[in-house]
């Protein structure tokens, strides 16, 4: 059905006289449970299908579309982008849609478990869930699960080309979990996102969950100062998103936005540091065959051994420099203007375990979860994150937990020291990210 939307769309664009015009639509079908410590409260499934229409008009180019139910209801969608787009002033650094849709060989992003939607076996898992926190640790029960499970099937098209289509599943489980003692709170919060069951354990998922809500019942804050840190893998992945992410795409880039430009070639972090985007990367929500203009996906290094090597691009950015897209084109939603981003953050794994890490620590803290790190500026550098769960260390022992700090600093500052180590043991991260734990010889923490 959505390659006739594409279709459709595309044809009725050239009748109409455009000068390029694409159609991208994406049909998902899935199901959601919720629970809470009063059992299983809410279960829905349904299907949507979304498209966006992208029409120029000679330099003039705009965007529309929305919730569609019929393939003919993408002729209003159309017509409506045409008569928009007839209004709007040129854009002189519009050169062209992409000329050629092809898509890279990619794996693991379908799981039949979860296209044939057993409600059964889901609900099972959210009643799991719910009760197993308790049975670990008394103190700790289980106060929400989610589970969100989709069949994701993309279409996309344009006047150059033939449509490409793929097909996906995904599956989001969170569960959040909360510990009481003495009059004492202390909550944990984790989350499973994946096109496939692979890596999927929930044992070991709400233990986590449990074991890090109950030790750190009674945090406190430490005295402001500099301290070492350790990050584990979802931790560095919250800091990496809102910091480096948006200064190695190229529209933050020519916009003058990122404190990277001009750095291709330079040491920009620690030669311990070698980032890589890859959407070509196995079992990852970023993985796929085309990019959201229908550009083929790759594997590239951002960051190699602490030097800056490139940058990401979607086709408007890549045609300004005279580039090639590197298959990073995304879009929030499919009538949204596409921007470069990433597919699926890789930082390379180093040597030692976490608890290696931890070991090592003379006087600082394993950070175990942050909030507030969007509110990190990747203009200037400036991380901002305040820890809501973590352990003060001393001599490598975790002494007591920390909660209320404020980690601050550059981040170009916090990851240039050549003393930064990494482990070698390496995680899967709300979906996009893959990274091993991360030690910070030094970083000021601003508590009581």
């Amino acid at each position: 059905m959505i390659e006739n939307i594409v279709e459709r769309g595309v044809r009725l664009g050239e009748k109409l006289g455009v000068s390029e015009i694409e159609v991208y639509a994406i049909k998902r079908t899935g199901i959601n449970i919720v629970g809470t410590v009063r059992g299983i409260e809410r279960i829905s499934a349904g299907e949507r299908i979304d498209v966006g229409v992208r029409v120029v008009i000679g330099k003039k180019a705009t965007v529309q579309g929305g919730l569609i139910s019929r393939v003919e209801d993408v002729d209003a969608v159309v017509e409506t982008a045409v008569k928009i787009a007839n209004t709007l002033p040129e854009d002189p650094q519009w050169i062209s849609l992409p000329r050629t849709l092809r898509m890279s060989q990619v794996e693991e992003i379908v799981d039949p478990r979860i296209r044939e939607s057993d409600i059964g076996y889901f609900i099972d898992i959210a009643r799991f869930l719910l009760g197993r926190a308790s049975e670990i640790d008394k103190r700790a029960f289980t106060s929400s699960v989610n589970i969100h499970t989709a069949t994701i099937e993309r279409a996309i098209g344009n006047n150059y080309s033939e449509a490409l289509r793929e097909e996906s599943t995904e599956l989001v489980v969170s569960v959040s979990v909360k510990a009481t003692e003495a009059g004492e709170e202390s909550g944990y919060y984790d989350v499973y996102l994946a096109p496939t069951l692979a890596r999927f354990k929930p044992e070991e998922m709400i233990s986590k969950a449990t074991e890090i809500a109950v030790k750190t019942l009674g945090s406190k804050r430490v005295d402001t100062g500099v301290y070492e840190l350790v990050l584990i893998p979802r931790v560095l992945a919250g800091v990496l998103q809102p910091l480096i992410v948006p200064a190695v795409c190229a529209d933050s880039v020519q916009k003058g936005r990122s404190p990277l430009k001009n750095k291709v070639g330079s040491q920009v972090v620690s030669e311990n540091l070698t980032i890589i985007d890859d959407g070509t990367h196995p079992g990852l929500v970023g993985t796929r065959g085309f990019d959201d203009e229908g550009v083929p996906t790759t594997r590239k290094y951002v960051i190699d051994r602490g030097v800056l090597k490139g940058f990401l691009y979607d086709t408007y950015t890549a045609l300004i420099e005279g580039r090639n897209s590197t298959g990073n084109a995304f879009r929030s939603v499919p009538y949204s203007t596409p921007v470069p981003w990433i597919s699926n953050l890789i930082v390379e794994g180093g040597h030692g375990s976490l608890s290696d890490l931890v070991k090592d620590v003379r006087r600082g803290v394993v950070v175990y979860s942050t909030i507030g790190e969007w509110l990190s500026n990747p203009v200037s550098g400036l991380l901002n994150a305040t820890i809501t769960n973590g352990m003060y260390v001393e001599n490598g022992e975790e002494k007591f937990p920390v909660k209320g700090v404020v980690i601050s600093g550059n981040i170009y500052d916090v990851l240039k020291p050549v003393d930064i180590r990494v482990s070698s043991e390496r995680e899967s991260c709300f979906g996009r990210f893959v990274l091993p734990a991360l030690y910070l010889p030094k970083i000021t923490l601003a508590g009581k």
